[in-house]
């Protein structure tokens, strides 16, 4: 039996246990890998100023041609792009997915996706670095904050974005409008990993540092054992219950496994890395279960 398909509701993403751990979290950021950090920063001092040129790669496809090098190619007949030294005040970009598929899961991913998203602004904002959230979709798309003082107001920017949906070259051409790029924070349950090929190898190849950040929900590992399963005819939009056995089961087992394969190996040969990140208890978010980000942002 089908009946009209309603989208899941996703609860309050910044609870007051949530804002009330925010700060102390972000005060970790000069304990986990401060020393590297304070080393890239005297480096990129010492190298030059922003925006100095430090070197030649050859010109690939794909390439920001303002960066290309005419004199060089006047020299040699080729073409190579100039590679610039970032600048002490770095550029972080952070991608939302806003999809419906980011509704899935207990709690839904969405609401992972959200607190993430807030972490990694708020560390880049704590570390003086300029933060674009860029969520394709929303009445406004492509928002910039500076400063620490800027938080709630970033905060206040995630909660009111709704859901919406875009494809990623879409998203990956929004993000590469940004007066700089720099780091960028893909945050997406990469549903069809062929549909983002194409984007991150675009972002890449337009010098963003790129990572793929996978809220995961405990569905992505276990299926049900028993009961029914939510369908959902994307034509119709009706909604199926259907009876979960075992054959069903070990079935979307093995497809939960090809979609991981897939991720991975489609980062991969964009030359970048994708992270599973779990949030523990949503209800009662705890400082332990955030510190991986922290760790890996440091890097």
């Amino acid at each position: 039996m089908s009946r009209p398909f309603q989208l899941p509701e996703v609860s309050e993403p910044f609870s007051a246990e949530f804002r009330s751990l925010l700060p102390a979290l972000l005060a970790t950021r000069g304990k986990v890998g401060a020393g590297r950090i304070e080393r890239l920063r005297a480096r990129r001092t010492v190298l030059s100023q922003s925006g100095t040129f430090v070197g030649h790669r050859q010109y690939e496809r794909g390439d920001d041609l303002r960066h290309i090098d005419w004199s060089a190619y006047a020299r040699t007949g080729e073409l190579f792009t100039k590679q610039l030294e970032d600048d002490d005040r770095r550029a972080v970009t952070v991608m939302i997915d806003l999809s419906p598929s980011m509704l899935a899961g207990t709690p839904p991913r969405r609401l992972a996706a959200l607190r993430l998203a807030a972490v990694l602004g708020g560390l880049a904002l704590a570390r003086l670095d300029a933060v674009s959230i860029v969520a394709p979709g929303a009445s406004n798309p492509n928002q910039r904050f500076t400063g620490i003082g800027q938080l709630p107001r970033l905060l206040h920017h995630l909660e009111e974005l709704p859901v919406a949906t875009e494809t990623p070259n879409a998203a990956a051409a929004l993000a590469l409008q940004a007066e700089a790029v720099g780091r960028v924070h893909w945050i997406s349950d990469f549903a069809v990993p062929p549909d983002f090929r194409l984007a991150t190898l675009s972002l890449r190849r337009r010098g963003a540092r790129l990572t793929g950040w996978l809220p995961a929900v405990p569905e992505d590992e276990s299926p049900p054992t028993g009961g029914y399963l939510r369908v959902i005819d994307p034509e119709t939009e009706q909604e199926l219950s259907v009876p979960v056995d075992r054959s069903l089961r070990d079935e979307l087992h093995r497809q939960l496994m090809l979609l991981q394969r897939q991720q991975r190996r489609m980062f991969a040969e964009a030359g970048c890395q994708l992270w599973r990140w779990e949030q523990g208890d949503a209800a009662q978010p705890r400082l332990s279960d955030y510190l991986p980000i922290v760790s890996l942002c440091a890097r």
